[in-house]
């Protein structure tokens, strides 16, 4: 610190005190900022997400993109996805088609959680397949994507 006659001097004792609480303080402050962004974040992530759905895209090419999806907290019901190729909007559809294998492995009670679309006429080269699974929030105001599976690159042609 600097007095009025411009020569420095020590801080006192009170004055370290009130410098270390006010630093304690902002600190306490910065916590409880980041605690609540994260509570948030954490609200916002369960409020637009199912973290119960589940499937994959297991096969594209040019005749057809099939895979399956499940919502296992409510297995009964039927998934409704959407396609996108190379990040266009290609169709959607209910993954209402036979698939045994999910219920073999124990991922639904029945085997229909298949779906299958029909691939759209495509250039020659190198495509990407994603499929997203609708999520409606508990009130049904809002609707929502979520990937299912890894996106799917795949060839048309050579």
């Amino acid at each position: 610190m600097i007095d009025a006659r411009g020569k420095l001097r020590r801080p006192s004792r009170m004055e370290n005190k009130s410098r270390a609480r006010l630093i304690h303080l902002l600190i306490s402050k910065s916590m409880a900022e980041a605690l609540l962004i994260t509570a948030v974040a954490v609200g916002f992530y369960f409020a637009t997400t199912n973290p119960n759905l589940r499937g994959v895209l297991d096969q594209a090419d040019q005749m057809s993109i099939t895979g399956w999806a499940v919502d296992e907290s409510n297995a009964a019901v039927r998934v409704e996805v959407q396609l996108f190729i190379d990040d266009r909007f290609a169709g959607d559809a209910m993954a209402d088609q036979y698939r045994p294998d999910v219920h073999q492995a124990k991922r639904a009670p029945d085997d229909w959680h298949g779906f299958a679309f029909t691939t759209p006429q495509l250039s020659t080269g190198d495509h990407q397949a994603r499929v997203y699974a609708v999520h409606t929030n508990g009130a049904g105001t809002r609707r929502t994507l979520q990937l299912i599976g890894k996106p799917y690159s795949f060839r048309i042609g050579r």
